[in-house]
């Protein structure tokens, strides 16, 4: 219902002078000049009437609301007398409400935007990040980041972040001055990968050139060498070159382990890795053969009876799915090395061996592969959570497996995560400041998973899936719309 105006002074005194003029053709001069004076009181008693009346108005500024009587006319001039200070950028709209006038005050946001080697300071009412860069005529291409107060974002996200998992509340001015919401453009450069020979042209907007190599799908392995180093910084037009490690499976007497190795024979292999062959034993296939991916090398060590020899069979790693397992756990159910002895007659001339006979063959133990139960993958089960299911968050989403740690399968730690838990389906790295370790989530195009991880590379809305080794990965880095489950 709007406000009744306040009487027009100007109307009132034309009506008044016209009523006066009308009776004053009537009456003779002296009357005239009294009628006049009588004229002026009027004018002077209806102005004091309008424009003493005082008005009352509903401020609302702040995220408070207070009720002032005023007889200022100017709206800056009812808001100073409010105790209300206006600064660049702000909006004041009068509305119009039963029993007062209001004038409601909208604070714009102070962000501070990095672009081009340029700082600029921005008072904005903008909502979202591409909303603030389209007002500032900046133009953001496939492969640039936009990084809001440190953190990766994408350029829909609000310009001023929202607090998960926490409580917000802004009094005043806020990210005003030094708190100002810094939001910075990092423009792609482009570098050149080298990767084992074969070269590519890349662009990245990312920090590292471990980040640049994740983003442009160049997975690194445990031996690989790359240069240059993971952690340094990418410069526009680096050229980066990638060597990737062969690995090779080395049987000893009494162990067995895996190489990741750069070098070209199997003798070099052994020798970079530390691994010295005792007297009497032998290397299966000789020292000078090259190394391949894949291949067994085995170190015989002949026992003191020259009838006897034992071949070391080493145990593999086998995974299997379980539907009974839920996302994130596996059950593993360990293995074991075996040995094949065979029994000789063995015929010396002059203490070299001229005949030898197989009398007997058999397994002192056979050898048993260790199986890795993980859960089975629910990817096309069609029915994603309802949307009341929880907070729904867009982040961008890369894979990891337990090799990717760049720790020997032969580590304890080899496969477990920052929480204790194997690296498998449904095992979910993040960001704790971000996303709570513990939180469960819904992954389109991966399902179900749980905050378990933690990683070097993982910042801000950054999420790394958890797949098990041996397993084919389909998955492609991208931003995803995730939800938060209650």
């Amino acid at each position: 219902m709007p406000i009744s105006p306040r009487p027009d002074a100007r109307a009132l005194l034309r009506r008044a002078a016209h009523d006066v003029m009308s009776s004053s053709v009537l009456l003779d001069p002296r009357r005239r000049r009294h009628l006049a004076v009588l004229c002026v009181a009027l004018a002077v008693t209806v102005f004091g009437y309008v424009l003493l009346q005082p008005r009352k108005v509903r401020v609302q500024a702040d995220g408070h609301e207070m009720v002032v009587t005023t007889h200022r006319a100017h709206d800056s001039a009812v808001l100073r007398g409010a105790g209300v200070s206006l600064r660049p950028g702000d909006r004041v709209t009068a509305l119009v409400s039963p029993g007062a006038d209001v004038l409601r005050v909208d604070r714009a946001r102070t962000v501070s935007l990095h672009v081009d080697g340029a700082v600029y300071l921005v008072r904005t009412h903008a909502v979202t990040i591409d909303q603030l860069l389209a007002e500032a005529d900046v133009a953001i291409s496939a492969r640039d980041s936009v990084v809001q107060d440190g953190e990766l974002v994408s350029v829909n996200a609000p310009v001023d972040p929202p607090r998960l998992f926490a409580t917000h509340a802004p009094a005043g001015d806020a990210h005003h001055g030094s708190d100002a919401i810094t939001i910075e453009v990092r423009r792609a450069v482009p570098f050149t990968i080298v990767e084992d020979g074969r070269t590519t042209v890349s662009t990245s907007s990312r920090q590292t050139v471990a980040e640049a190599l994740r983003e442009a799908g160049v997975i690194i392995g445990p031996g690989d060498a790359v240069t240059p180093p993971l952690t340094s910084t990418l410069d526009e037009d680096a050229r980066i070159n990638v060597r990737h490690a062969t690995p090779v499976t080395v049987t000893l007497p009494h162990d067995h382990t895996v190489l990741y190795t750069l070098s070209a024979t199997v003798g070099e292999a052994l020798a970079a890795a530390g691994i010295g062959i005792p007297q009497g034993a032998y290397i299966d296939p000789p020292p000078e053969t090259p190394v391949r991916a894949g291949m067994s090398v085995r170190v015989v060590q002949l026992s003191a009876s020259s009838d006897v020899a034992r071949e070391y069979l080493a145990s593999g790693t086998v995974y299997r799915a379980d539907p009974s397992l839920p996302p994130g756990e596996t059950r593993t159910v360990p293995g074991h090395d075996g040995v094949r002895v065979r029994r000789y007659d063995v015929t010396y001339v002059n203490g070299r061996e001229v005949g030898r006979t197989l009398v007997r063959e058999y397994y002192d133990p056979k050898p048993v592969d260790t199986v890795i139960y993980y859960p089975v993958q629910r990817r096309d089960a069609g029915q994603a959570p309802p949307a009341s299911a929880g907070r729904v968050l867009r982040v961008y989403a890369t894979w990891y497996n337990p090799a990717s740690s760049g720790r020997s399968p032969s580590d304890p730690a080899y496969g477990h995560t920052a929480t204790g838990a194997v690296v498998t389906y449904g095992i979910v790295a993040v960001d704790p400041n971000v996303i709570p370790l513990g939180t469960k989530m819904y992954i389109p195009g991966y399902g179900y998973a749980v905050a378990a991880d933690t990683g070097g590379a993982v910042k801000g809305y950054v999420i790394d899936l958890g797949f098990p080794d041996g397993v084919q990965v389909d998955w492609q880095s991208q931003w995803v719309e995730i939800t938060i489950l209650s």
